[in-house]
C-alpha cells in the first residue's frame, strides 16, 4: 500500500531551472466552492509546497488578473490565509507569505508537541486497519519522495497518524500548524541525517501504535517533535538572516509563473469579474 496517492508523470519549467511536478500543477475543487475559497486552495498549497517562498510578496492586483476577478475575493482569500498562519498582512507593504522564524517555530512546535501527543494515543487506541496500513507505508520507506520535496514522505506520515486519531476536533486545532509545519520542514538543514533521525522515531511511534500502547505512541511522538524542535532551531540559527527588502519584480514574475500554471476546471475560476 502507498502512503499517498501516488504522483503522475512530471512537467519540466525553465523557470529557475526547477522542476514542476503534477501536483503542484493541478488544481482541483468541487464546482461550488466560492471563488474566494478557490483562491484560497490554491495559494495554500503553492505557499505549503514552497513553490510560493517565505517572504515573497503577493499581489492582489496580480493575483485578481489571473483569476479574472475583482481584489474583492483576493483580499478574503488572503485575510483567511493569515488567519491560518501562512500570510502576513502589513500597512502599505500589502501581503506577502509568512516567513517563520525562531520564535514561531518554538512556539508552533510546543503546541505539536502536545497534540501530536494526544494524536498518537488516539491512534493507538482507535485506529483501523486501513489507518495501520497507511502508517506503515508512510513509515516504510522515507526516501520515496519528491525531488522537490525532500520531506514529503517524512510529513505524510504525521498527516496520516492525524487521520488515524480519528478525532475531528483535533484535526482542526492542527490545521495551521501542520501547514506551518509543513513550510519550516524546508528550512536548509542535514536533511539525511534529519530523514535518518525521523525515520527510526517514526518506526518506534509505529510499533506502539500496533501495539495498542497508548501511554509508549504518546512518548514517542512527543519526543520527536522534540528531536524536531532542536533540529530546526539549530538550522535557524545557522542560517543566514533574511534580507528586509525582497525582490519585487522577482516575487511578481513568481506569482505569476505559478498561477498562470492552475488549469482550467469545471468550478470556473477563470470567470470574468466573478466575484463569490
Amino acid at each position: 500500500m502507498r502512503c499517498m496517492p501516488g504522483k503522475g508523470p512530471r512537467r519540466r519549467s525553465t523557470m529557475s531551472g526547477r522542476a514542476m511536478t503534477d501536483s503542484e500543477l493541478s488544481f482541483d475543487v468541487p464546482a461550488l466552492v466560492s471563488l474566494s475559497r478557490q483562491i484560497e486552495l490554491h495559494l495554500e498549497r503553492l505557499i505549503v509546497q514552497g513553490t510560493l517562498k517565505s517572504g515573497q510578496r503577493l499581489s492582489e492586483p496580480d493575483i485578481a488578473k489571473r483569476f479574472r476577478t475583482s481584489r474583492s475575493p483576493v483580499r478574503e482569500a488572503l485575510r483567511r490565509l493569515e488567519q491560518v498562519g501562512l500570510v502576513v498582512i502589513e500597512p502599505r507593504r500589502g501581503a506577502s507569505v509568512k516567513a517563520p522564524n525562531a520564535r514561531d517555530i518554538a512556539d508552533m512546535l510546543a503546541i505539536r508537541e502536545a497534540l501530536e501527543g494526544m494524536a498518537a494515543r488516539l491512534a493507538a487506541e482507535r485506529a483501523d486497519e486501513a489507518d495501520l496500513a497507511r502508517l506503515a507505508a508512510c513509515a516504510a520507506d522515507p526516501g520515496a519522495e519528491d525531488e522537490d520535496n525532500p520531506n514529503l514522505a517524512l510529513v505524510e506520515f504525521h498527516e496520516a497518524l492525524l487521520q488515524a486519531a480519528k478525532n475531528p476536533a483535533l484535526q482542526s486545532m492542527l490545521r495551521g500548524s501542520l501547514n506551518l509545519f509543513r513550510m519550516v520542514r524546508t528550512i536548509p538543514a542535514d536533511h539525511q541525517a534529519r530523514k535518518a533521525r525521523a525515520a527510526e522515531e517514526h518506526q518506534a511511534i509505529l510499533a506502539a501504535v500496533l501495539a495498542r500502547d497508548p501511554d509508549t505512541a504518546e512518548a514517542a511522538a512527543r519526543g520527536h517533535i522534540r528531536t524536531m524542535r532542536q533540529q530546526l532551531l539549530g538550522a535557524v540559527a545557522a542560517s543566514p538572516p533574511a534580507e528586509d527588502d525582497t525582490d519585487a519584480d522577482a516575487d511578481a514574475e513568481m506569482l505569476r509563473y505559478a498561477l498562470d500554471h492552475r488549469p482550467d476546471h469545471a468550478g470556473g475560476s477563470r470567470r470574468n469579474g466573478r466575484n463569490e
